[in-house]
């Protein structure tokens, strides 16, 4: 019990006041600055662009399923790829931040917009990872 309340004292101290370190999708909390750019990403809005969640839906694959597990893995390694290309220091989840103690900018839409040319090309969704 104590260990995990030095865990959490440890978490709240190291966290800048304002952003949620459970939300943080790219980049290292104690690297940011104050007054640094937090970029907001809405995750569900760019995982529903990419081809292997849309069969996901599609197919109305359940979780825990061979097929959907394999998908959404495919989801999850083009996510964090293009997270890691965009050029963005610190990209949190959409309302993992106090808008009143940070600056914010909303990225969804050009992460978005990072992801349809490589699915459009067909590229293998790994070999996004080689230059990350």
């Amino acid at each position: 019990m104590i260990h995990k309340l030095l865990l959490i004292a440890c978490l709240l101290v190291s966290s800048p006041k304002g952003i949620d370190s459970t939300k943080v999708r790219y980049g290292k909390l104690s690297e940011f600055k104050e007054g640094q750019k937090v970029y907001l990403v809405d995750s569900k809005k760019v995982y529903s662009q990419m081809a292997p969640y849309k069969t996901i839906t599609k197919e109305k694959l359940k979780p825990g399923s061979a097929r959907y597990n394999i998908l959404i893995s495919r989801c999850t390694t083009l996510y964090k790829a293009t997270l890691g290309k965009s050029g963005y220091s610190l990209i949190v989840e959409t309302g993992g931040v106090d808008k009143t103690l940070h600056k914010t900018e909303d990225v969804t839409t050009k992460i978005i917009s990072l992801l349809t040319p490589a699915e459009r090309r067909n590229k293998n969704y790994e070999s996004l990872l080689h230059t990350f």
